[in-house]
């Protein structure tokens, strides 16, 4: 078990606002929604940063070479 001092008003305020019985609850809940926050933040950060490798890797592409390429095998294949 942990102690930490918050204040009565924040407390009272999120136990009423969120419907909880207890503070215990509102504190609970509120460590969960928390929790779930960073979570899809650290998850978003991570998407951020596969697209910006992958940025990065398209710009030496070269999308019309390799189209003009694949036009011409298929035309060699349909000989």
């Amino acid at each position: 078990m942990v102690f930490v001092e918050i204040d009565e008003g924040d407390l009272e305020s999120a136990r009423t606002l969120g419907g909880h019985s207890t503070a215990t609850e509102a504190v609970a809940e509120a460590l969960r929604q928390y929790n779930q926050r960073l979570a899809r933040d650290e998850q978003r950060l991570n998407r951020a940063t596969a697209l910006r490798y992958y940025f990065e890797l398209a710009k030496d592409w070269d999308i019309e070479g390799a189209e003009a390429a694949h036009a011409a095998a298929k035309r060699a294949y349909k000989r």
